[in-house]
């Protein structure tokens, strides 16, 4: 009973101590500043995902005739 009750202390002490800590105030993610976008890394983007696509696109043919 004792074991349970100390778990049940620590959790609680774990969940003050956090909600404690100030969080980080990041406001990059609310502004409208877009200076810092690069179609560059829009066609970076599609070359990965193509290429995520494709391996998909083999493992599903090499599936299909091993299955």
């Amino acid at each position: 009973m004792r074991f349970v009750i100390l778990a049940l202390l620590v959790c609680l002490v774990a969940i003050a101590y956090v909600s404690a800590a100030p969080a980080p105030a990041d406001e990059q993610i609310f502004s409208d500043n877009v200076e810092a976008f690069h179609p560059s890394d829009d066609s970076e983007f599609s070359k990965k995902l193509l290429k995520k696509t494709l391996i998909i696109l083999k493992v599903k043919k090499l599936k299909k005739l091993l299955g």
